[in-house]
């Protein structure tokens, strides 16, 4: 059981004006047997009334709308949170078994699944994950600016390099090719100053936590933002607005400790 301290902030910045503004954000972590949250605080600029709901996947969405004209989105979370990995989690979902859309398979990749299931297929769940993720980490290279937020399973197995979402995509395809139920999760960790992605896989009846572009069992420095099939169910932020020839910059940090 370790109690952390936890803060995010995104700033985003547009090159015109922008107006009538819908964003959602999965920002706030979500209460679980495994993550008890302490007390958090959530803080958007231009300030502006929001609704706060939960989505099918159990993510805590913030919704809200900006109808006037402004050249910038910022949002901030910080807290303290209990995470105690001698519990478990037990929160299935029948679609976890199943190839999404960012980790559907293609044939080079199933192709390599076949040519190395028999090395672990008589191994326990947890034997088989750890498998899947060594030779994961000897075959793709943490590159970044290679890859998108689209950017699927099957695409970064051809280009043998992408980062942390991309290795958890690819992760969660094999996990399902072995008949092992998978999911992806998004959120902070010591490793990294931005947001990171691992893998959760089903053992029996419980969830446990890998983390692929590490090759390392998730540890209680890790704290969950969102969960889903993929990427696309966990993204912390998404938005719609208008505006002419508008670009985006973003600028995120974060923290754990």
């Amino acid at each position: 059981m370790k109690q952390i301290q936890f803060s995010y902030t995104t700033k985003q910045t547009f090159d015109d004006d922008v107006h009538d503004h819908s964003f959602a954000l999965r920002v706030i972590p979500p209460e679980s047997p495994v993550q008890k949250i302490l007390h958090v605080q959530l803080t958007i600029t231009p300030s502006v009334e929001y609704c706060r709901t939960m989505d099918a996947f159990g993510n805590n969405v913030v919704s809200g709308y900006i109808s006037f004209s402004h050249r910038f989105l910022d949002f901030s979370v910080k807290g303290a949170a209990v995470i105690d990995l001698t519990q478990q989690r037990t929160d299935f979902l029948p679609c976890y078994r199943y190839p999404s859309e960012l980790t559907r398979p293609d044939e080079a990749l199933t192709a390599f699944y076949n040519a190395n299931y028999k090395r672990c297929e008589n191994r326990s769940v947890p034997e088989r994950a750890a498998f899947w993720s060594e030779l994961l980490s000897d075959t793709i290279v943490y590159q970044k600016g290679v890859t998108s937020p689209s950017t699927t399973a099957a695409e970064v197995f051809a280009n043998k390099a992408g980062v942390c979402q991309d290795f958890a995509h690819v992760m969660i395809a094999l996990l399902r090719l072995d008949h092992i139920p998978a999911r992806y999760i998004a959120g902070l960790a010591y490793c990294d100053g931005e947001t990171h992605a691992w893998v959760e896989y089903w053992n029996d009846d419980h969830w446990e936590a890998i983390d692929p572009s590490n090759n390392c069992m998730v540890t209680e420095q890790y704290l969950i933002l969102s969960q889903g099939r993929d990427f696309g169910d966990c993204a912390v932020d998404r938005g719609i607005m208008l505006g002419d020839h508008t670009r985006q910059m973003q600028l995120v940090r974060s923290a754990l400790s």
